[in-house]
């Protein structure tokens, strides 16, 4: 009978259900949090060397993925202008955030010769961010893919942004793309 915890920890609301090959230890390496905290936080496992499938654990409380979610406009854009964030995990683990957009050229906005996408991370004061690469369809498609420092997770309070910027010289346009990850619950 699998083994359900009545309430989960702050931290640690998320929920996950233990798979045929699970450890304790393979589950917080997926979920890049410490062992100990990890058992700490489901107490109704008596013995984390021993967990069946079916056993529900409390692990920390982030966004599901892979999920998609579009991004919306901050400014006045050309008709046709749309993105989306796909979050999900690279081949390598932890997480990333795939971003496609179909974009007129950078500038419309001004002086600009590029777009960056930011995966912006409150609890870090911003985050990690790349350039847009275009393909060479008209009107081209832009994407990137930004991986994730291993030290930060995505939560629900992340935005992605798309802003058009000046290489060389590092001067960012405004944000004309926006997306919160919390649509993701």
């Amino acid at each position: 009978m699998p083994r359900i915890p009545l309430t989960c920890p702050p931290g640690f609301l998320g929920r996950y259900i233990v798979r045929p090959g699970d450890t304790m230890f393979r589950i917080a390496q997926f979920f890049r949090t410490r062992l100990e905290a990890l058992t700490v936080n489901n107490p109704h496992i008596t013995n984390p060397n021993v967990i069946f499938p079916g056993d529900v654990l409390c692990v920390p409380g982030l966004i599901p993925f892979p999920c998609c979610v579009m991004l919306w406009p901050r400014v006045i854009v050309p008709v046709g202008t749309e993105a989306s964030a796909f979050v999900h995990t690279p081949s390598t683990g932890g997480e990333a955030v795939t971003v496609a957009a179909t974009l007129p050229s950078p500038t419309i906005f001004g002086n600009y010769n590029i777009y960056l996408a930011t995966v912006l991370i409150p609890e870090i004061q911003g985050g990690p961010g790349n350039v847009l690469f275009a393909t060479p369809e008209n009107p081209p498609t832009y994407a990137t893919t930004i991986d994730i420092p291993l030290a930060v997770r995505i939560t629900p309070n992340t935005q992605v942004i798309i802003q058009p910027f000046r290489e060389g010289e590092g001067i960012s346009g405004p944000v004309i793309l926006e997306g919160s990850l919390g649509s993701c619950r």
